[in-house]
């Protein structure tokens, strides 16, 4: 019975590692417009909620990218002088797993030449900026 519980735990699967990224751009989009961008990529499935402005992508591993759509008024002055500053338009807030960010990257970087902007880490300073440029262009 020893030997059973043993290697019971070493069976555990391992905890999936999440990303969390932000996309900001100076255009006007909406998750539609995502969507509508990418709906004819192969390998994934495009599903969006229109009311909520959310968009998933799922892929053929039956793993997700969310992207949700977030609100221009942050409470931090630092932050609203950054987003004023890059004149920044539309914010979505993406998560996926770790393990999906090289086959996710060409997806965020058509949508970054599309839409302009860039993706960057969901972190205090938005450091680093994994896509696209701070200027916008």
């Amino acid at each position: 019975m020893a030997n059973k519980k043993k290697r019971k735990k070493t069976e555990q699967k391992p905890v999936k590692k999440y990303l969390n990224l932000i996309y900001m751009t100076p255009s006007q989009i909406r998750a539609k417009d995502i969507a509508t961008l990418l709906e004819n990529t192969d390998g994934i499935t495009v599903e969006v909620w229109n009311e909520m402005d959310v968009l998933e992508l799922e892929f053929s591993n039956a793993n997700t990218v969310d992207f949700e759509s977030l609100d221009l008024s942050f409470s931090d002055p630092s932050d609203l002088t950054f987003i004023k500053n890059h004149k920044i338009q539309t914010i979505f807030a993406i998560q996926l797993l770790e393990e999906d960010f090289s086959y996710v990257k060409p997806i965020l970087e058509k949508i970054v030449v599309e839409y302009r902007g860039f993706v960057c880490a969901d972190t205090e300073n938005f450091q680093p900026v994994l896509l696209g440029s701070l200027n916008g262009h």
